[in-house]
């Protein structure tokens, strides 16, 4: 049975499989989007080709294919023993380290950013996709404690759990994408809660760019104990304000933010564009990252990331508003795994260099 599994067939119809999808999938994504590509070509086990035709998608592919290193590894050990067979036992074996290393980063890896303009900071980043529902109380000191619930598997009926006494929360209808419409200048009925009128919600196809979607809700707000319907769109920047028992409380639907373990300010941006030309050459910030009593000036620009710990962050865009006020993105990418495909790489290169030097010694010795 392991001899079976561990078939150079398998290897080589799975590695024409990975062939076949990673050009499928890339030139999909002129008409599905990057999301969309990704999600069915590579983060699947099946998708219908065709609409009817059962497709092995890149996970399943690559599962098989690390199991059949595996048998393979095994299978060498047993056939092989001695010096003679180091080099090739290595080089599987960091084979198999890169498969885990793929594995560990496409699940904990997490993909976000930062927009701040000059003079600002934060120590949160923003979701591209994802959307969460936040509520904070307002406070005389500025300060605030925000609580989020992540609402992807947002579902009619559901309710949500606060650690609040004062009111319960539960979901009447959530839209990943959606349109607002208002009631053409009428009032909100009675014990409808929103901001600008919104009075229904339309679903829309998800976008091909997923940053692009706008979500929206419809809850049911309990508290003095009566019952209300509080409308929240994605799109609506400010928070909707609710009293409650004499007490001020703020609810958005916001895009998913994550805390960083540093404070960044952006301190200069730069951008420099081609001659005669609106379009940017290069653009540069200069950021501040404090630590608790560590602070340390950065500058952050193309080819050269800012680095802490597991978080990097990259120089993404820039945009202008209408005052010629100047804002810079950064990506922020954590990555718990990001040391597992060096590791790998120099465990390929160690059985490499084994398995060459040690045939041509042997090679030699019996000249």
């Amino acid at each position: 049975m392991l001899r079976l599994i561990a078939s150079v067939r398998i290897t080589v119809v799975c590695l024409f499989l990975l062939f076949i999808l990673t050009f499928w999938g890339t030139m999909a994504q002129v008409q599905q989007g990057l999301y969309a590509a990704q999600e069915r070509f590579f983060a699947s086990f099946f998708f219908l080709a065709g609409g009817w035709f059962p497709f092995p998608g890149a996970q399943l592919v690559l599962w098989i294919l690390f199991v059949n290193l595996i048998a393979a590894l095994i299978v060498h050990f047993q056939k092989q023993h001695g010096w003679a067979s180091i080099g090739g036992k290595v080089t599987h074996l960091g084979l198999i380290l890169y498969f885990a290393a793929a594995f560990f980063i496409f699940h904990l890896s997490q993909e976000s950013y930062v927009h701040l303009g000059v003079g600002e900071q934060t120590n949160v980043s923003t979701s591209y996709t994802e959307w969460e529902l936040a509520y904070w109380q307002s406070t005389q000191a500025g300060h605030r404690r925000v609580t989020a619930v992540d609402s992807k598997n947002f579902k009619p009926g559901e309710k949500i759990t606060f650690n609040a006494s004062h009111f319960t929360m539960s979901v009447e209808r959530y839209y990943p994408n959606c349109e607002a419409f208002d009631n053409g200048g009428k009032p909100q009925p009675a014990g409808t809660i929103g901001l600008d009128n919104i009075s229904r919600f339309v679903l829309e196809p998800l976008h091909k760019e997923r940053e692009k979607d706008l979500a929206g809700g419809i809850f049911n707000l309990t508290f003095d104990g009566k019952p209300h319907t509080l409308l929240l769109f994605g799109a609506e920047a400010r928070p909707t304000p609710v009293s409650i028992d004499g007490k001020d409380y703020f609810f958005i639907l916001r895009h998913k933010t994550f805390p960083l373990p540093f404070v960044l300010r952006l301190d200069r941006f730069k951008a420099a564009f081609h001659p005669d030309t609106d379009m940017a050459k290069s653009f540069q910030s200069w950021v501040t990252i404090s630590t608790g009593s560590l602070t340390r000036r950065v500058r952050i620009h193309m080819n050269s990331p800012l680095r802490y710990k597991d978080y990097t962050l990259y120089q993404a865009s820039y945009d202008t508003d209408a005052q010629g006020r100047q804002y810079s993105t950064l990506a922020v990418v954590r990555n718990s795994a990001r040391l597992m495909p060096y590791i790998s790489c120099l465990v390929v290169f160690i059985g490499l260099a084994l398995h060459f030097l040690i045939q041509a010694l042997m090679a030699k010795a019996r000249l």
